[in-house]
């Protein structure tokens, strides 16, 4: 499976707001995704379990998890399309990719080579909430089998 960005730029608001480059702004998003789980945390959801940093750089982070769905890790990178590319892999194998911009406090995250357009009376395939506390994603856009819910989602537990 190839990776493919969205065919638009991505957006951020920290670019917006303090001019700061797209480079700076996905590295800083990157970091704040990381950064959700630098203390180890536990979720609830879709799938129950354990996150926690394994590794980070400055522009990379591996996220690891068990969990009762399976264990494995959430890889993050920084992409030259300056969008955050998110892989997620259990028991070693490529789940789903994303990608994943930060236009408003809201994080947004799109399937490999979406358009990236949010339609005018809905939300974004997948959401991070604005302090990470709740993940969604819309099934069928990522290709995730079917379930009573047509979203998968986590939230972290304090």
């Amino acid at each position: 499976m190839t990776a493919t960005p969205p065919t638009r730029e991505p957006l951020y608001f920290d670019n917006e707001s303090h001019g700061w480059t797209l480079d700076q702004c996905a590295r800083g998003l990157l970091w704040t995704l990381w950064g959700f789980v630098y203390s180890p945390r536990d979720f609830k959801g879709s799938a129950n379990g354990h996150a926690w940093i394994a590794h980070h750089d400055e522009n990379n982070a591996r996220i690891a998890f068990t969990s009762d769905k399976g264990d494995g890790h959430v890889q993050l990178s920084t992409h030259e399309s300056h969008w955050v590319k998110i892989e997620v892999f259990v028991s070693g194998a490529l789940i789903f990719r994303a990608w994943a911009d930060e236009p408003y406090e809201e994080k947004e995250f799109w399937p490999d080579g979406a358009d990236g357009i949010v339609p005018p009376d809905g939300d974004p395939p997948g959401r991070i909430s604005k302090r990470g506390s709740w993940l969604q994603l819309r099934r069928a856009a990522f290709g995730l089998p079917e379930a009573e819910s047509d979203f998968w989602d986590i939230e972290l537990v304090d």
